[in-house]
């Protein structure tokens, strides 16, 4: 079963949570990345003007999606590692879809292969490869909630 996931819109008053968990999430995971290079302060402006939604289990943030919502681009989907498999992401998804509509859009970094099977087991399909700052990565789409 799973725990009860509450997905809202992000407050300013959430910001320093979502600072640590996108620092400690790409700290811990993104190991194509130099760890000494990532900043709290990466986190306002990875999002910046994006739509940030939270989602919670109880009184804790369990991870957040923000979203480039002219493109229904995905720009960040993280959770903290605790909490990975619970159906925090498909809820911050679906909220998504609610909000902005279909298709969406992300880029998945090749080498991040936990996050490259979610999204494959999800429906994503990889539209192209293409290399970005970060390596290879996949522009994924998906169209449907099937």
């Amino acid at each position: 079963m799973k725990d009860n996931i509450l997905v809202l819109e992000a407050k300013e008053s959430n910001y320093e949570e979502l600072r640590d968990i996108f620092f400690t999430v790409r700290r811990n995971t993104f190991h194509w990345i130099e760890p000494e290079t990532l900043k709290l302060s990466d986190f306002d402006e990875s999002t910046k003007d994006e739509l940030i939604l939270v989602a919670a289990i109880g009184n804790k943030i369990a991870g957040f999606i923000s979203i480039w919502v002219p493109d229904k681009f995905i720009h960040n989907l993280f959770i903290l590692e605790d909490f990975q498999g619970k159906g925090i992401g498909t809820a911050l998804v679906n909220e998504a879809i609610k909000r902005v509509g279909l298709p969406l859009t992300l880029k998945c970094v090749k080498s991040n292969t936990n996050a490259l099977n979610y999204y494959k087991s999800h429906n994503w399909k990889i539209e192209k490869e293409e290399m970005g700052s970060e390596g290879l990565y996949y522009l994924m789409k998906y169209s449907n909630q099937s």
